[in-house]
């Protein structure tokens, strides 16, 4: 199932994470977008496959909670509320803030995800 609005990237964001889908999850974005997190910036499919297959081989899991998706044109605000619980059982939580772009396919993509959202303020 592909990103027919930019509010459906969550959803598949969601199933290949859960599933340790690191290749299928990369589907999820443009080649030059970028993973700011309060660690550092990935840019590029390479180093955003490296951030996100240390998180899903660390055993976490996330789950998200509520979402909003403002769509104009062919980009779109979403945020969504995740917690992530440690393969110890600790747990956090925030608020992503990602930028989509919908491509010249008609499918959306994340050009920005940034999991930490507010929290990349005090970086």
């Amino acid at each position: 199932m592909p990103a027919e609005s930019a509010k459906d990237l969550i959803g598949l964001f969601s199933q290949r994470f859960s599933s340790g889908d690191v290749d299928r999850l990369l589907d999820l974005y443009e080649d030059q977008a970028v993973f700011p997190t309060h660690h550092g910036t990935a840019r590029g499919l390479d180093q955003i496959r490296s951030v996100l297959q240390g998180y899903v081989d660390s055993g976490a899991t996330l789950d998200f909670t509520g979402q909003v998706a403002f769509e104009t044109g062919d980009l779109a605000l979403v945020q969504n509320a995740w917690t992530m619980t440690t393969a110890s059982g600790d747990k956090a939580t925030g608020v992503t803030v990602e930028i989509a772009r919908k491509q010249a396919d008609g499918l959306w993509k994340y050009a920005i995800d940034s999991p930490d959202g507010a929290a990349l303020l005090g970086t």
